[in-house]
């Protein structure tokens, strides 16, 4: 077989070496990947300790509005840089994950700090509540109390 086409047919376009489709993503070296991984593993502890501070009573969540912030501080910062070094899709899918979960713990246990007393009656009444009852009138008394905090709102 050989590499020239048989008369009369034309022959293929000459692929250009330099141009491929995939893009021009630079190589990273052992160091920067073990640096990114690692990285990633802090920030998924940070989540990990933040959804565990939210399960907390509640002087402990507080836990969770200082672990989760520097979560999602460091994950944006993640984003950022993999964003400007084109790192690869893994670690700018990971970065938003992690900055989107670390967000919402966030504004959570942010909301619960806000409405303290609220938070703190609404923990006590879940504690006794037994029927599903009474866990649904817990949980309307804890939007009463939500919305009674708020001036002008009742």
């Amino acid at each position: 077989m050989s590499a020239t086409p048989p008369p009369g047919q034309p022959a293929p376009p000459a692929q250009n070496p330099n141009t491929s489709p995939k893009k021009n993503r630079p190589e990273l070296d052992e160091d920067a990947r073990r640096f990114y991984s690692r990285f990633i593993g802090w920030l998924l502890l940070a989540l990990i300790i933040a959804y565990g501070g939210l399960q907390m009573p509640l002087p402990w969540r507080l836990v969770t509005i200082v672990v989760s912030l520097g979560g999602a501080i460091g994950a944006a910062a993640l984003l950022v840089q993999s964003i400007r070094r084109k790192l690869p899709p893994a670690v700018l899918i990971g970065s938003v994950i992690l900055l989107v979960c670390c967000g919402f713990f966030l504004f959570t246990a942010g909301v619960q700090a806000i409405f303290w007393e609220a938070s703190v009656q609404f923990d006590n009444c879940l504690r006794s509540a037994v029927t599903e009852r009474a866990t649904s009138r817990c949980f309307d008394q804890y939007e009463q109390d939500m919305i009674g905090s708020i001036p002008g709102m009742r």
